[in-house]
């Protein structure tokens, strides 16, 4: 990848923001699409090199090598077919969305003879919105999978994973139906759950519930707070593969209810879920991600993990995990947990005062 790649952003919000915040830093040309507000404020933080708004879209992908759309789910797959007609011959075109198949399956549909298009999902997020927030870093160490029509060149997805790479991402491969499959049984199950869970409190209808529902029941339930403006899209496109994962888990609740006097089927019950537990990486983004991170740009130097967690140390602030993420050319990502969100805001204002770049991701 070189000075003259060309990239261009359609909606740019937090995701599509981040993603030419993080370009331009590997000095890439990017053209934004989006609202006039987004554009110009795109422009003020010199993340784009153009700005388009949307019904410049032909103008927009005229000489791009690559088209990322990062508007809403349903959107991608509206922009889909206007995009392959505008683009030029071996433009290669993705997607951010969060379900796979509908989208490949659209594409699919839609492609133009010497377009490429190759789905694509970032595990990285923020409970954030807009560009505002936009996190150069919001891609560094997380798993990005691609998921490539059956008959994309190899080379083309290669050309694109080494984009992605750039970003500090980790590629995956993954067919589309597999990635839905996966992402119905530990995102899109798990967020239904939650909000069940909350809705069970809810129906008590008892303050006494609600003050002791705190610890446990509290980390359990955080994702029940995410907007249903996202999961309507989300749901209606992995329908088959929700419904399924709800299928097999209402089977191991019966299970559960019916052996609630069985001391051996509960301890084996506890037994599997603490080995289980166990095999899941801790510090990888996944598609649940980690409550409250700093990440803090640093120099490869001797002394400055000391210095950073002596600031942090004398603002009477608990780190719970540390990791350094990359080096790369001397530089690396040092990525700091907390378990509270004020921690975390407050080590990043500590650090950035003294002159370190910071981003919280919450």
């Amino acid at each position: 990848m070189d000075e003259q790649t060309k990239v261009t952003v359609i909606g740019i919000g937090l995701i599509g923001g981040s993603l030419c915040y993080a370009l331009k830093k590997k000095k890439i040309a990017v053209k934004g699409v989006g609202s006039r507000r987004a554009i110009n404020k795109a422009a003020d933080m010199n993340i784009i090199d153009n700005g388009f708004d949307y019904s410049q879209i032909e103008d927009a992908v005229k000489n791009s090598d690559f088209v990322f759309i990062c508007t809403p789910l349903m959107d991608i797959g509206e922009r889909l077919s206007p995009v392959f007609r505008h683009v030029e011959r071996n433009t290669i075109i993705s997607d951010v969305g969060s379900t796979k198949l509908f989208i490949c399956n659209k594409a699919e549909k839609n492609i133009q003879k010497g377009i490429y298009f190759i789905g694509g999902h970032p595990m990285a997020g923020s409970e954030k919105r807009g560009i505002e927030n936009a996190d150069p870093y919001l891609f560094y160490d997380a798993v990005y999978v691609l998921t490539p029509l059956s008959n994309t060149p190899k080379k083309v997805t290669k050309k694109l994973s080494s984009l992605i790479a750039l970003l500090g991402a980790n590629v995956m491969i993954l067919d589309p139906e597999l990635h839905d499959r996966i992402a119905a049984n530990i995102s899109h199950l798990p967020q239904l759950l939650a909000v069940l869970l909350t809705n069970h409190l809810a129906y008590k209808d008892n303050d006494l519930y609600r003050n002791l529902a705190a610890g446990g029941f509290r980390d359990m339930t955080r994702i029940a707070s995410s907007s249903y403006d996202i999961w309507e899209d989300i749901i209606k496109t992995n329908i088959e593969q929700i419904s399924a994962a709800l299928d097999d888990f209402k089977k191991e609740l019966s299970l559960l209810s019916e052996n609630l006097n069985n001391d051996e089927y509960i301890k084996k019950v506890f037994e599997r879920a603490q080995k289980e537990r166990k095999t899941i990486p801790r510090y990888s983004k996944g598609f649940l991600k980690p409550l409250s991170d700093v990440r803090v740009k640093v120099i490869d130097r001797s002394g400055e993990l000391a210095k950073i967690t002596n600031i942090i140390y004398y603002n009477d602030i608990n780190i719970k995990d540390i990791e350094i993420v990359k080096i790369r050319e001397g530089e690396g990502i040092l990525r700091l947990g907390f378990s509270e969100k004020r921690d975390a805001h407050n080590a990043a204002s500590a650090l950035q005062e003294l002159g370190y770049e910071v981003a919280v991701v919450d």
